[in-house]
């Protein structure tokens, strides 16, 4: 070793090469690292930086985001292992989400990595709640109960999953919990059944709890759930399906044949007749109470009452003149909510202003302080000749910027008159405002549609009156149409028109409208209901773009308007999807004979319109109250007032008041 130093002090470069060579010989680097890499211990820095990864690119995020579409989990975990910055949490989000997809729910280092890293992100709960789900689903309590929250136990089928790891740890603190929960009007995530089953085994759920929770899922024609509980029964204690199934698709043959019921028949003879007149009442109003009057003197008081509920509600869905009869029949009134405002919808087409304001008199009161009922409170009581109390509550309800707003305004002598856009937020909101909407708005451009809108509505709660307003507008300037008019209309500040109704699409719209004679104000009214100028929008039940046309639609509008080469996927461009839903709006105008009529078809079908219609029309403002479907009536009424605006907005001449569109509808014959 002396000489060695002598060397070194005397042969510089020769000392080094022989080093070298021995450290080579030993195998403490490798022979093949390049010269640069070959320095001595002493050319090494003293201390050694770590190498820090750039940013997300999007180009990186985009690609993740495939792989995840295409289950490429070499890739998706190679971008997410280096994943830094904003954004970063999506690429490691859909590798573990891809692990779970794949069954590996032992990922507690990982998901706690991920949660400690980015405790506020909008995946976080998604993540949680999928790995949780899938920690239940393998009965891995222990680490299950370690991960649960309380705020876990918002989600039905978590929380079922932690009564069953109670269960499994021989706790029954939970039982008169999950007994309340069987009890509510919920649905029941498959997590449930353990549980359900563990309360009836320990006599917790009984008989009654049963049968009430079975005449309930039948009154709404839940067949599914109906026959989940009824598994709950003894052999032979429940329902026959058999008679079930008869009951269902052949109610009136099963009520001719079945023995006449009393108070001494089983518990499932008098629910499956209670189950068969209802159905057959939803086709036959008129039959099912006929056969009722007789087959119910021999029951008691509280099966009458049931029989008549929902033969009285079926008639009312029914636009059955009689149906206000059948609701008197039902004594006690009812308390269930549902029940009273269709007793009052009937009321209404047969002007009994007194039952309207009896029935509204039993309403809970966040019901009856909406705009909707403060309404037809003030026609009733204008009805009894209590002129001032319904001037009065007249003037309350013309406040509200909805149809039944714009019907007490138009009734107390006014017009609509659109207020002048608000100042705008300075310079400093708006910058504010771009910082806390970076994330969503990078989404956006990208084109991740679904993020994007998860991101938006978490972060806008928190957002002040001002920053709403300079949201707004910035996603207005991208074109981002339906979180423009979300944030516009969540402010308190004076309305900006242009945000809450704007008119993208102009061209179109207007060559679409000239071409079919059509008022661009509807056509604008009908799209801002339908997808809210979001030109990709899809409905749960496969509806596409700006006019949300579904596919066989849209094939035979464009047949018949004479498109050529129309692919499916054109539907999303907004000039064909205009082209598209005006034609089908036009045809259905002169189908129906109105516009108004037109806005029904379109929502839930021309045949359907067409039914209501024949029932009669009358006063056209409780005709529309009456329209069955919850979905539709609220569809038309918006769209009404949405065309009234647009008038407004774009000084249409004439410009339409309500009441004249509705006097157009009532003289339909």
């Amino acid at each position: 070793m002396m000489a060695l130093f002598c060397i070194s002090h005397e042969v510089p470069v020769l000392s080094g090469f022989l080093i070298r060579f021995l450290f080579l010989l030993l195998g403490l680097i490798p022979w093949s690292l390049p010269a640069a890499d070959l320095a001595m211990p002493d050319d090494i820095p003293a201390t050694v930086q770590p190498v820090s990864e750039p940013p997300l690119t999007d180009d990186e995020l985009l690609r993740a985001r495939r792989a995840f579409d295409q289950h490429d989990q070499t890739t998706l975990e190679s971008i997410a292992a280096r994943a830094q910055g904003q954004l970063s949490d999506y690429p490691r989000y859909w590798a573990l989400e891809e692990r779970l997809i794949r069954g590996n729910a032992y990922l507690v280092p990982e998901m706690q990595a991920f949660f400690n890293d980015y405790p506020n992100s909008p995946l976080t709960p998604l993540l949680r709640a999928h790995w949780l789900s899938q920690l239940g689903q393998n009965q891995n309590w222990k680490t299950f109960e370690a991960q649960f929250h309380p705020v876990d136990a918002h989600q039905p089928a978590l929380q079922c999953y932690h009564w069953q790891a109670l269960f499994a740890d021989a706790q029954t603190d939970f039982f008169d919990a999950a007994v309340a929960y069987w009890r509510s009007d919920a649905s029941w995530p498959d997590s449930c059944d353990p549980v359900f089953r563990q309360l009836v085994a320990a006599h917790r759920l009984r008989a009654d709890d049963l049968w009430r929770a079975l005449r309930h899922a039948l009154s709404r024609n839940q067949l599914r759930k109906a026959r989940y509980i009824n598994s709950f029964f003894p052999p032979f204690q429940g329902l026959n399906e058999d008679d079930l199934n008869l009951a269902t698709g052949r109610p009136r043959q099963f009520l001719d044949d079945a023995s006449p019921t009393d108070t001494h028949s089983t518990r499932a003879q008098r629910e499956l007749m209670l189950y068969a007149t209802l159905r057959l009442a939803a086709h036959d109003p008129q039959a099912a109470a006929t056969w009722w009057t007789d087959a119910s003197a021999h029951l008691g008081p509280e099966d009458q009452a049931w029989g008549w509920q929902q033969i009285a509600l079926q008639g009312a869905l029914n636009l059955n003149p009689q149906s206000l009869e059948w609701f008197q029949q039902v004594t006690p009134q009812p308390t269930d909510a549902e029940w009273l405002i269709w007793k009052t919808r009937v009321a209404l087409r047969q002007q009994d202003w007194a039952t309207v304001l009896d029935t509204l008199a039993h309403l809970p009161v966040t019901l009856a302080q909406k705009p909707v009922w403060q309404y037809w409170k003030a026609r009733a009581l204008e009805g009894e000749y209590r002129s001032a109390e319904a001037l009065a509550l007249l003037e309350r309800v013309s406040q509200s910027p909805s149809y039944y707003g714009l019907l007490a305004l138009e009734e107390r002598g006014q017009e609509l008159r659109l207020s002048p856009p608000p100042a705008q937020p300075d310079p400093e909101i708006q910058k504010e405002t771009r910082t806390l909407l970076e994330r969503p708005l990078r989404l956006y451009r990208l084109g991740l549609l679904p993020e994007a809108q998860r991101e938006w509505n978490q972060i806008e709660p928190a957002l002040t009156p001002l920053q709403h307003l300079a949201a707004a507008q910035q996603a207005f300037q991208l074109g981002w149409y339906d979180r423009s008019i979300h944030s516009a209309d969540r402010t308190d500040l004076p309305k900006d028109i242009t945000l809450l109704f704007p008119y993208p699409y102009q061209s179109q719209i207007q060559a679409s409208a000239s071409q079919y004679h059509l008022s661009e104000a509807w056509i604008l009214a009908v799209i801002r209901q339908e997808s809210r100028f979001f030109s990709v929008a899809r409905s749960r039940t496969g509806a596409q773009g700006l006019m949300q046309l579904m596919p066989a639609t849209a094939r035979w509008a464009a047949r018949r308007s004479g498109l050529k080469n129309y692919h499916a996927e054109e539907v999303d461009q907004p000039d064909t999807n205009i082209l598209l839903g005006t034609y089908y709006l036009n045809h259905l105008a002169q189908l129906l004979g109105n516009p108004i009529l037109a806005t029904m078809g379109y929502n839930a079908g021309p045949l359907r319109a067409q039914i209501w219609v024949s029932a009669g029309i009358g006063d056209p403002r409780a005709f529309l109250e009456n329209i069955p479907f919850d979905e539709t009536r609220d569809y038309v009424q918006q769209v009404l007032y949405n065309q009234i605006v647009y008038e407004q907005r774009l000084h249409t001449v004439p410009s339409h008041r309500l009441h004249a569109l509705l006097d157009e509808l009532g003289a339909v014959r």
